[in-house]
Formats: C-alpha cells, sequence, structure tokens
C-alpha cells in the first residue's frame, strides 16, 4: 500500500494534497535548493557507472556551477550505441523498466530509456497531483475517491504512456476502464469502445489522454447522437437506462443534440500535446471542464502541470534539473554550431521564449539533454495560486518552425489555432514552407471531411484573417516583401485514411502512422496526393 493510498483510504486529504501539489508555492530558492541537492546526487550515481564517464569522463563536477562549465549538452545521439542493446551492466542504477518512444530515431531503432524505480514511482506521483489540480475549486479541495474510473486512452508499455497509467494504478484505489491487463491486449479503437461501453454501466471520474482524442469523440458522438440505431441490449441494464434517460431530459429542454457531458460527470481530465490548449474550448463544451495540461517526455517522464486556474505550467522540482536556453542564443548556436549557448536556470527566467535542457534525476542517464522544445515564460509567479516561480506554456517543437522570409514564424499550434478558429470542416492537414515564384511561402493542405465542400479560395481568407491575428509578424511579411505568402490547397477525400492504413500494413511504429503536420517530406506529400477515388 503506497503512502499516497493510505492517505485517500484514511481521509488525510491535505496531507496527500500537500504531497503532490504543495511544490506550486514554493519559494524559487527552496526550488533551487531541491534541484541542487538532487543534481549532487545524481553526479555521484552517474560519475560512478561506465555510461556517465564515457559523457563526463572519470572526475565528475561537484557543484552545479562547475556541471554547467564543464559538461556538453548533449542529444540522443550521444547515447544511442550506449543504450541500444539495453546493457543494464552500464547504466548508474539498474532500471524497473525500459521505455521506448513511438518512432524510430535513426536505423538503429527507438529511443530507448532506462527508468529506475524512483523515476518510475514519480509517473504515478505527478498523475494523482494531476487528479487533484484537474478537479478541485482551490488549494486542499480534494474531490479523489477511492475507486475512481478512468477511461484507458493511453498506449501499452513499453511507450511512457502506458506506464504512466501502471504507476497511477499502483499509487491509488482506482479502476481503469477496461482494466489495464485486459486493455492493453487490445488495438486502441478496441480499448476505446470497450472502455467507453464499461463507462455507460459505471460511469466515469477522469479522463487521460491526448486532448484532440476527446475532441474528437466528442464530435463524433454530437454528430451521431441523432440518428437512428438498432437499441442495443446494454439498454435492458437499468443503469445504462437511467443514464440515456437522464441524459435525454436535459438535451430535449434546452434544444440540442446529445453530448458526452450529459452522460457522465466528470471531475476533471488531464492531457497533453501540442493541440492542448488548441482544443481546449472544445473539450470543455462537449465534456463540461477544460482539460489541464501537462507536459511529458520519454526521456524524462512528467516534468510540469498547471495549476487549478488552467494558465501557465509549473515545473516539478525533483523531476529532473533544468536549463533554458534564451532564443536569441539558440539562434546564434544555430547559426554558428561551435558557439556554445548560455543557459539560464528555472528560478532565474524572465517573460521570452527559451529552448529547455534537462539533466536525469534519480539514477537516470541524461545529460544536459537538448531534447528539442522551447516554451515561452508568460509571468513570474501567479498570485491566484500563490505561486512566485516562473509560470510556463510550450511553445514549439525545434523542428515545428517554419520561418518565411526571417521576419514571421510559425509553430504547429499557430498554423492549427488558425484552421480552428477558420471553423473549416477538415480532416487533417498539413503545412510546408515551399518556394513559389522564387519567394517562400507557407503552403498549407487540407482534406476536407466526407461529403464536405471547402472552396479553397474562401478558407484561405478565412485562414490569412486567422494568422494574422496570432503571428503579428505575419502583416509585417506581406507588406514588406509586398506578396501573398499564404497557398492553400485540397486534398482528395481519404487521403490521410489511406496513408495511415497503408504505413499499418507496412509494420510502421505508431509515431509513423500519421503523416507530421509540419514539413512532410516530399514522399510523403507524393503518397497523400496520389489518393484513387
Amino acid at each position: 500500500m503506497t503512502e499516497s493510498y493510505k492517505m485517500l483510504r484514511e481521509g488525510r486529504k491535505q496531507e496527500l494534497w500537500n504531497k503532490h501539489c504543495g511544490y506550486v508555492t514554493l519559494k524559487p530558492k527552496d526550488f533551487l535548493e531541491i534541484q541542487t541537492r538532487l543534481l549532487q546526487e545524481q553526479l555521484k550515481l552517474i560519475g560512478a557507472s561506465q555510461l556517465g564517464q564515457t559523457i563526463i569522463g572519470e572526475h565528475p563536477p561537484q557543484t552545479v556551477e562547475e556541471f554547467r562549465q564543464t559538461v556538453p549538452f548533449t542529444t540522443y545521439s550521444d547515447y544511442e550505441d550506449l543504450l541500444a542493446e539495453r546493457n543494464e551492466e552500464i547504466l548508474p542504477v539498474k532500471p524497473h523498466v525500459w521505455a521506448r518512444t513511438s518512432g524510430r530515431t535513426s536505423d538503429k531503432g527507438p529511443k530507448w530509456v532506462p527508468y529506475p524505480k524512483l523515476m518510475y514511482e514519480r509517473l504515478g506521483d505527478a498523475v494523482v497531483g494531476a487528479m487533484l489540480m484537474a478537479s478541485c475549486s482551490f488549494p486542499g479541495d480534494v474531490r479523489l475517491e477511492r475507486n475512481d474510473k478512468l477511461l484507458l486512452a493511453t498506449a501499452p508499455p513499453p511507450y511512457t504512456s502506458g506506464y504512466i497509467s501502471r504507476a497511477c494504478e499502483e499509487q491509488l484505489e482506482v479502476q481503469f476502464l477496461p482494466p489495464i491487463e485486459e486493455g492493453e491486449k487490445m488495438d486502441y479503437g478496441t480499448r476505446l469502445a470497450a472502455g467507453f461501453q464499461l463507462a455507460m454501466r459505471h460511469g466515469l471520474d477522469y479522463f487521460m489522454g491526448l486532448a484532440s482524442v476527446l475532441a474528437r469523440m466528442g464530435e463524433q458522438f454530437e454528430s451521431t447522437s441523432g440518428s437512428t440505431t438498432k437499441p442495443s441490449k446494454d439498454l435492458l441494464n437499468p443503469r445504462v437506462l437511467w443514464r440515456l434517460l437522464r441524459a435525454l431530459i436535459i438535451t430535449k429542454i434546452q434544444n440540442r443534440n446529445l453530448l458526452p457531458k450529459d452522460i457522465w460527470k466528470l471531475k476533471g481530465i488531464m492531457s497533453g500535446g501540442t493541440d492542448t490548449n488548441i482544443y481546449r474550448d472544445k473539450i470543455e463544451y462537449y465534456w463540461g471542464f477544460k482539460p489541464l495540461e501537462g507536459y511529458a517526455t520519454t526521456e524524462f517522464g512528467n516534468l510540469a502541470m498547471q495549476s487549478w486556474n488552467f494558465r501557465g505550467m509549473t515545473f516539478f522540482p525533483d523531476a529532473a534539473f533544468f536549463e533554458f536556453i534564451p532564443i536569441e542564443e539558440h539562434r546564434r548556436n544555430k547559426e554558428e554550431p561551435n558557439y556554445i549557448p548560455r543557459t539560464v536556470l528555472y528560478t532565474d527566467l524572465e517573460p521570452g521564449i527559451y529552448e529547455i535542457v534537462l539533466t536525469s534525476f534519480h539514477g537516470g542517464v541524461f545529460l544536459r539533454y537538448r531534447i528539442g522544445d522551447f516554451f515561452e515564460v508568460i509571468s513570474i509567479g501567479d498570485d491566484e495560486i500563490n505561486s512566485s516561480l516562473p509560470q510556463l506554456s510550450f511553445y514549439s517543437r525545434v523542428t515545428d518552425i517554419i520561418d518565411i522570409g526571417n521576419i514571421a514564424r510559425f509553430t504547429e499550434r499557430d498554423i492549427w489555432k488558425a484552421l480552428e478558429n477558420a471553423n473549416l470542416p477538415y480532416t487533417d492537414w498539413i503545412v510546408r514552407k515551399e518556394h513559389l515564384n522564387a519567394h517562400p511561402q507557407l503552403h498549407i493542405y487540407i482534406e476536407p471531411k466526407a461529403d464536405a465542400a471547402i472552396d479553397s479560395v474562401e478558407a484561405k481568407q478565412k485562414i490569412d484573417n486567422h494568422l494574422g491575428n496570432l503571428v503579428a509578424e505575419y502583416e509585417d511579411l506581406k507588406t514588406m516583401f509586398d506578396y501573398d505568402p499564404l497557398v492553400v490547397s485540397l486534398l482528395p477525400e481519404g487521403a490521410f485514411q489511406t496513408y495511415m492504413a497503408a504505413q499499418v500494413a507496412a509494420g510502421a511504429d505508431l509515431a509513423h502512422i500519421k503523416p507530421p503536420h509540419m514539413q512532410p517530406s516530399d514522399q510523403v506529400m507524393s503518397r497523400l496526393k496520389e489518393v484513387k477515388d
């Protein structure tokens, strides 16, 4: 029985809150003290290992200052050969599990990441905190209960999201629908269908997963709720029948289609990824709750999350050692590869955009690791949550920025938000920087929804208007260069579905089933355009 499990069972709610959410009110000095202590412990562990000595030599640094001055930045390529065979003898601590990324990083395969026991347990700790934050109205407002039910909407191990679900179940007396041991054997669609069927009978308290999945579920739910279908034997279940009758009364009074929030009264929603902010309003409309956004990576697990006011994210002091490269330093390093960019610590951040640099704690393996993510510091502290720590929001992946004319920079979130705001009936989209008539242009390709008509000229005008509101430099670009930088084209119906089916048939990994939104290759573009009627 874990300590969190005992606290919940014994009604020690304030202790449970302090354990999982108390980090928000840490003073910067206390945050830095935790970071320093854990870094020094980590340097002793990794400095004694073969892997650590390969990266930093036989004499590990003793202080934070020495560490930042002498240890080089790394990327996964620095560890790839060391971790590919999963040789545990070279590691600082024996792994509890091995996690892997969903995509291939090279011809050697996906990234493999060892998780010591403490790192693994932190996965569950963070989820408990997220459940508390997502469902409360004020600090200490604990609405967690024993046997709370969550839809199993994560990938199975060895993917990190699968371990997050497992670690959550081990931390608390929660029930996943379907049960983890059954759901992990199902494909994703079957798992969700089974989970919803069980949720109709037993209820649903929390959702944890991708925001885009939850938004599409709500969209499909609304679009099919008015259709006539053959009654299911499940309707004979009194619990299901009562749940539906109650929901139908609500929709009748409000004169609208049935929505998921009419069926289930969720306590909270936890999500992550670049699409969380894009779908926030839709999710609240369909499900009755805003999604609480978190930030996690395969290499480090859960690193940060929003608080109960759904604004900026606060980083966990015991997740990893945090450094940040100011964007000006990043750009100089990109132009001058031999230039070593300076970093600032989390407690020294000021409003602006930064590339994050991470070092593992608890016997992990990564040192000054450039994972390739940008964050924006939106405020220093937040009075509403009684925090004096920097509040950040995810900005972009390094590879997901399209620069046009060295003036306007577009992120995946910018394009996605413009499309959503334009209210276009699309299935999916991609965007590329292309050169047409000697000018760099932003070329957006859209697949319309089945039986939906999108006029490309009208779509272009709508997207153009919204991009101008989202990216201030966009209008400057048009004025300074006196040309239209936006092109919108339509892909054939079924383009994305056909592409994904071909990827599945070829045995592609999960991350390679869908084409990337930003800068897909010529080969991907060719396949999307060649769909036959």
